[in-house]
């Protein structure tokens, strides 16, 4: 679904008034020859004119239309769209799109932050993670010069946003309050980087052709990210003494940071042979081999990354 947007339109007729009676007073005006109005919905969207370069409209369209974007429907980002036309009197159909944000939202099993905290960048995608101190483990996002991309816990989201009667609003749509809600968004920070370097316009992201394309684009920029490998958690408490979790949680960050578990076997056995042998013998030595080769030889690497939403994001898009 888009959420976010700015768009540039000098299509107005820039020495006209027609569109400030609406707009009132400026809530700021800048030396650059800017002033800065505002549209209010269920939220407020910032409309920034100049005599000469033209309009340009920011927010979340969705914030506006409805006061959440937990569902938004194209069909109802065109409502709103001709609806600001409307209070405008410009076609913002036809301005440039500047930045946008298309993003999906999955109820899964286990606390988003599982997911968050469980996917990492490929290297050689050149992206760069970022996560602020008091967001850890509910928001994280990656970035490049074209995209930021977006993994939050969605729930959270909506309990710090919304009061009660927007949250019943939320229900109708779907969301359930026991429920876990992980959004993936990708903010295009160069939507031309969609076109071969040719700036899209508005109507575009509405057009069902280049729908297909963004959804696409989507599920594609998901695949830059890694979900981590992860090791079958043993369902018989014998089978998880203390050692035996240590040993599960070392093997589980190892294997993704490109170790076989028999590589670790070998890096154990490494780090017990440069222990001095007057703090343990050769017979203590091989002791504490076989004790690190029973834990790890009980351990099994699961098939598939269970924090892998592919299927998932897909599903989602395909819904949309």
């Amino acid at each position: 679904m888009i959420d976010y947007i700015s768009t540039t339109t000098q299509l107005f007729d820039c020495k006209g008034t027609h569109i400030l009676p609406h707009l009132g007073n400026p809530d700021a005006v800048y030396s650059s020859g800017w002033s800065k109005y505002h549209l209010q919905g269920c939220e407020r969207l910032a409309v920034w004119v100049h005599p000469n370069l033209g309009m340009r409209l920011e927010g979340s369209i969705s914030y506006y239309w409805q006061g959440n974007n937990f569902s938004f429907s194209n069909s109802s980002f065109v409502e709103a769209i001709c609806h600001i036309n409307g209070l405008l009197g410009v076609d913002l159909w036809k301005s440039v799109l500047n930045v946008f944000e298309y993003g999906v939202i999955m109820q899964v099993k286990m606390k988003p932050k599982e997911y968050i905290q469980h996917h990492k960048d490929i290297k050689k995608e050149g992206l760069l993670m970022n996560e602020k101190p008091q967001d850890r483990g509910t928001f994280r996002w990656w970035k490049d010069g074209n995209v930021s991309l977006k993994m939050y816990d969605a729930k959270k989201n909506i309990l710090m946003k919304q009061g009660e009667d927007r949250r019943q609003v939320i229900r109708n749509s779907g969301w359930e309050d026991a429920g876990e809600f992980l959004k993936w968004e990708c903010h295009y920070i160069r939507p031309e980087c969609l076109n071969k370097g040719v700036g899209l316009r508005l109507h575009q992201l509405v057009n069902s052709n280049w729908d297909k394309i963004i959804k696409e684009d989507v599920y594609l920029q998901y695949k830059r990210l890694l979900p981590m490998k992860s090791i079958i958690i043993p369902e018989n408490k014998k089978d998880l003494s203390t050692a035996d979790i240590l040993a599960l949680t070392y093997a589980e960050e190892s294997i993704n940071e490109g170790r076989t578990l028999d590589e670790l076997r070998k890096v154990l056995y490494s780090r017990i042979n440069a222990i001095p042998d007057d703090v343990l013998t050769k017979s203590d030595k091989d002791a504490r081999k076989r004790q690190v080769k029973t834990l790890l030889d009980k351990l099994q690497e699961s098939p598939e990354s269970k924090w892998d939403l592919s299927e998932k994001i897909q599903e989602a898009l395909e819904a949309g």
